[in-house]
């Protein structure tokens, strides 16, 4: 057996989470958590959810959602214990979600189906979900159906390989979604290491923070969120800038791929503020406040040019445009435990039951919102000028946290750049319980709400 594998097997928090992640795939195989009344389209995974029914196979789910907690807080770096090899680790606990149906979220169907709608040559902007009569139409969460996405292009053409490629089986065109976050998740397993040894961080600790936590485990590879490409593509460019830190790979190589990272998910491109002011980092630090940020904000500008551009030009080559543009107010729809959002959805029932529009409200609300995160970030963005990853870190937690919607599977990214930054005693404590909390009780949110009750 290979010495790598062989330690982690020894490890009893590697086993947690390879108990853990049997106990979900076997509790989302029941017919419940698909939309489809006759549940997922493949008898095999319906015969097997049924072995555990109601409630049995919500009690399976969160039990495997605490059982992978323990086990990743249990194979933690510490001076007394010995290094679990990380890949072997993260295999192992992929192994048992990889053919299973996508586990606390249906937008892996979501993303089949836009394929499907851009493969029969139609515009997913302009014809929305479940309305091409593709093979997932049924599957579809009609919270979305005949809805627009707000996904950009390069996501959209994505989605169209892998349905192309995996023949539109309305089931395995949707497990096929994985490839993308399996793909992204060996990405970062390679660059963030790398990254946290060219800023003398680590390793251990940021792959254990960065790659190893149960909310990509889950929602990355279990769930194959189409965030993962983003996340290991604005690695890539935080490495370069690490790695080649002149003009030439700063501000422009760095920036360009940053555009490539918005062209999957546009919150990438906050990174632009990371990768054109490491570089500088020492430079910022010694500078007085308006100097610092003079400096931090010319760079920034001179990459955020080439970022746009990049993101421009990849969006008109995809034939696609921008059209995205037009659907950024659904977001809010979903129910989440967003505090804005919560507000906001608080205030739009007195509103309605005022005789006003409920929709309107919730759409207006948004845009406060929106206005309230932005000052926030103009706050981070002056607290941590002098250090430009830990702005980006911080900030892209205050995305997740104060946008419309507040989902599982956008921490990751924060979780990983948080992974590369120094914390405080406090703040690491406050990061691993904030995850922890979270992702134990959406895996509660997610079974009581999101099946057919």
């Amino acid at each position: 057996m290979n010495r790598r594998l062989a330690a982690a097997l020894r490890s009893r928090g590697v086993w947690a989470g390879i108990i853990g992640s049997v106990l979900v795939a076997w509790g989302g195989c029941h017919p419940e958590f698909s939309f489809d009344p006759d549940g997922w389209p493949a008898e095999w995974v319906n015969a097997i959810g049924l072995t555990a029914p109601m409630p049995a196979n919500r009690i399976l789910i969160v039990a495997g959602v605490i059982a992978i907690t323990w086990g990743w807080w249990h194979v933690r770096p510490t001076s007394e214990r010995e290094a679990v090899p990380a890949a072997p680790t993260l295999a192992l606990w992929s192994l048992p979600l990889l053919v299973a149906p996508p586990v606390l979220s249906n937008d892996a169907i979501l993303y089949a189906d836009l394929g499907w709608t851009l493969a029969a040559g139609a515009n997913p902007y302009e014809v929305g979900l479940a309305t091409t009569g593709g093979p997932f139409t049924t599957l579809v969460d009609p919270l979305w159906a005949g809805s627009g996405v707000a996904y950009p292009p390069l996501t959209l053409r994505l989605n169209q390989l892998v349905v192309m490629a995996s023949g539109a089986d309305p089931y395995w065109s949707v497990v096929a979604m994985r490839l993308p976050a399996v793909l992204s998740v060996v990405a970062m397993l390679l660059l963030v290491p790398r990254i946290a040894g060219l800023l003398g961080l680590p390793k251990r600790g940021a792959v254990w923070l960065g790659v190893l936590n149960p909310l990509l485990l889950l929602h990355f590879i279990g769930a194959a969120h189409n965030d993962a490409p983003m996340v290991a593509v604005t690695l890539a460019a935080i490495w370069v800038a690490c790695r080649w830190p002149g003009w030439a790979g700063s501000l422009i190589a760095a920036p360009a791929l940053v555009g490539v990272a918005m062209a999957f998910k546009q919150q990438g491109g906050l990174a632009v503020l990371a990768v054109a002011g490491l570089p500088v980092a020492a430079t910022l630090a010694a500078l007085p406040p308006w100097k610092r940020l003079w400096l931090l904000g010319r760079r920034t500008a001179l990459a955020t040019l080439v970022t746009l551009a990049t993101f421009a030009a990849i969006s008109i080559a995809s034939g696609l445009g921008f059209g995205w543009v037009g659907w950024l107010d659904l977001m809010g729809l979903a129910n989440t435990p967003a505090p804005l959002a919560l507000l906001a959805k608080g205030g739009a029932l007195l509103w309605s039951a005022g005789g006003g529009s409920y929709t309107g409200f919730l759409i207006l609300a948004g845009r406060v919102g929106t206005l309230v995160l932005l000052l926030v970030l103009a706050w981070i963005g002056l607290r941590f000028a002098d250090r430009p990853l830990n702005l980006v870190a911080w900030g892209s937690l205050a995305i997740a946290i104060l946008g419309q919607a507040l989902h599982p599977w956008y921490l990751p990214w924060s979780l990983a750049l948080l992974s590369l930054i120094r914390l405080t005693r406090k703040q690491r404590y406050w990061v691993f319980g904030f995850a922890i909390t979270f992702c134990i009780w959406n895996a509660i949110q997610t079974v009581i709400w999101h099946g057919q009750i």
